[in-house]
């Protein structure tokens, strides 16, 4: 790039990003057609084709400073339509062949009664807004813009500095301030309600935003308390993963007004409302408010609520109840025919019924569950002595698997009900090497448990730290080993373990004070410019290139981890004869029992008890490895 400095390089590539952000605005308005090229490139989100898994098309390397995108060439991924994987003779992954099924039964005519709802209420409360509804996978079945809504909407993690927002609606440092269309913030809160329930359990977009703050319950009684026990999930399903589609355009949403949908007790997606200008958390969980977004959701939903017996607000997490909505009488004006109604409907999300699901029916063992056709169980490409073949990744995954149908779920209904979880195996590389979903585990944890999975693949290798130095990322390096965390193969990290290095308070649950100031974990923020859009190395590795995918770009999250990190328990490192070759990630029920599926998963693979993250001490606090929960089987 002779003659261009890196800083007006910089800003070239934002402006390129910019006007995509300007041009998907206008085609969220109805003013620009559909076949836009950049439209083109957004839509491939949601598309039903099967794009390579990994490694993926398009991979980047996140810098503070220069960032650059780099490009390599795709591997084709074998379907698993009629796979059978044997361990041994005694355990097989076999999914079903040529059986399709769809992400639930919504159809055509219930998305028009559900947005037909949601305008009627939306217009008694005198406020505008845009109406997502999505099936049980995220795949938007039709958006829907009242007259005076607002096209955009701004992030605000709801403490921190909220950076002055430039022209080209990006910030520097974090995603406060960012702005985004409506239209994507409602799909991520209708995405994020039909991602999290199940036929065990109802959770909206107020419940996701209650477990990922610095302190679960907020509010004044949650000072001294641990972080929420799905801290940083907010950065999953994201636009720039490889692995789950249809991807969530803004990622896993906190923002209250986005509730799950139900037919006949079945979960069959989500839907959600954006009107009032901010994409935010509830700071405050023990006040009760009644935002206006969601009173129109919680109206919009009549007839398609779930059973009382599972709503999040019947289910206790230590002890604390979880929330699910602040409105318990929402209105219920008649709707107006849907033909009738004034507004847009989005060209990019025209009208239609729930769509053809990404999952197979399949059973591992003795465990019926589903996977991906998109991700074959396979071995390691890179092979070594030690590497993982298929039949010790479908050991692994079995391994997992039973355990998870002997162990009491922690956030299901009725109680004695097994856990119900994603498993993933990984190798050395990240590359996935097999996944499985429990029977009705929920969808988020299918990108989640990747996400788990290479976390602590990564920080376990011996080159972590090097690269991620090489990433511009080399101040989180210094701060980790000024507290004795080197990240050089040495020792070896678990989710849970990377997890507590990354809290605003170290350690996780002690709040500063006078007699005893407390700094923030090495790979944290400051708590001054932390928040739920500003927590530390998990954003900075990916921020750049979710914003180029957040804007339509086909780019992968970071070269490091093609789908992000993740921070939040529920993964171990893999070894074979003393070498690491790999890691397991669980994710879809309380994190105490994802660690001990993780845990039951590795049996045989399991990481030398003198290099785990356990033997370190840091700032005279031990690091967890794992922990499991008290009686847990069934």
């Amino acid at each position: 790039m002779i003659g261009i400095s890196k800083k007006s390089f910089m800003k070239t590539q934002l402006r390129s990003v910019a006007c995509v952000i300007a041009c998907l605005t206008f085609v969220l308005s109805g003013i620009v057609p559909i076949h836009n090229s950049t439209v083109r490139a957004q839509t491939q989100l949601y598309a039903n084709a099967t794009p390579p898994s990994s490694p993926p098309a398009s991979t980047s390397t996140s810098r503070s400073k220069g960032r650059t995108l780099r490009s390599r060439q795709a591997t084709p991924t074998t379907r698993m339509d009629s796979l059978v994987i044997n361990d041994l003779g005694d355990a097989e992954a076999m999914p079903t062949g040529g059986v399709t099924m769809t992400a639930g039964t919504l159809t055509a005519d219930d998305v028009r009664l559900l947005i037909a709802q949601a305008f009627s209420v939306a217009q008694m409360q005198n406020l505008p807004v845009t109406i997502a509804v999505v099936d049980r996978e995220g795949n938007p079945l039709g958006v829907f813009a009242m007259p005076g809504a607002r096209p955009m909407t701004q992030l605000n993690g709801g403490t921190g500095v909220i950076r002055p927002t430039d022209s080209l609606g990006l910030v520097d440092i974090g995603l406060n301030g960012t702005l985004a269309p409506s239209s994507f913030a409602a799909i991520s809160k209708a995405g994020t309600a039909a991602f999290f329930s199940t036929a065990g359990n109802a959770f909206t977009s107020r419940t996701a935003g209650f477990i990922i703050q610095e302190h679960i319950p907020m509010g004044a009684v949650g000072e001294n308390r641990p972080g929420g026990p799905l801290f940083g999930v907010q950065f999953s399903s994201l636009p720039c993963t490889d692995i789950k589609r249809p991807a969530l355009p803004l990622g896993i949403a906190g923002d209250p007004g986005g509730l799950p949908l139900y037919k006949n007790g079945v979960a069959v997606g989500g839907l959600a409302v954006e009107g009032d200008g901010l994409y935010t958390v509830d700071r405050n969980s023990i006040d009760e408010d009644q935002p206006l977004e969601e009173i129109i959701a919680a109206g919009a939903v009549r007839g398609f609520e779930p059973p009382a017996d599972i709503r999040g607000d019947t289910i206790l997490v230590d002890g604390i109840r979880l929330p699910y909505t602040n409105v318990d009488n929402p209105p219920t004006p008649s709707p107006q025919p849907f033909a009738t109604l004034p507004g847009t409907i989005n060209t990019l999300f025209r009208i239609r019924g729930a769509q053809v699901s990404d999952f197979s029916p399949a059973t591992l063992g003795t465990v019926q569950g589903q996977v991906s056709n998109r991700f074959a169980i396979r071995a390691s490409p890179t092979v070594t002595a030690n590497s993982l073949t298929a039949s010790d990744v479908t050991t692994i995954l079995r391994q997992g698997a039973e355990q998870a149908s002997r162990t009491r779920g922690a956030i299901r209904r009725p109680l004695g009900s097994s856990a119900r979880v994603s498993i993933s195996v990984v190798d050395t590389e990240g590359r996935v090497l097999g996944i499985f979903r429990t029977a009705d585990a929920p969808v988020f944890g299918f990108d989640v448990s990747v996400q788990k999975a290479r976390t602590a693949n990564f920080f376990s290798a011996a080159n972590a730290a090097a690269r991620l130095r090489s990433a511009g990322l080399g101040s989180y390096i210094d701060r980790s080993a000024a507290d004795g965390v080197m990240f050089d193969g040495n020792f070896v990290f678990s989710n849970r373990a990377i997890g507590f290095l990354h809290r605003p308070f170290y350690p996780d649950g002690i709040d500063a004070s006078d007699s005893r100031p407390v700094a923030p974990g090495p790979l944290s923020t400051p708590f001054g410019e932390w928040s739920v859009f500003n927590v530390g190395l998990q954003l900075d590795l990916i921020k750049d290139n979710l914003e180029r995918a957040i804007a339509g770009q086909n780019v992968r999250c970071s070269e490091i981890a093609p789908g992000g990190l993740q921070i939040f328990a529920g993964s171990v490192p893999l070894f074979k004869n003393g070498e690491l070759v790999g890691a397991i990630g669980i994710s879809g029920d309380g994190i105490d029992q994802d660690d001990l599926i993780a845990a039951a998963g590795s049996r045989g693979y399991v990481a030398p008890a003198a290099r785990r993250a356990d033997q370190i001490i840091v700032r005279d606090t031990r690091l967890p490895f794992v922990k499991f929960p008290r009686n847990p089987n069934l």
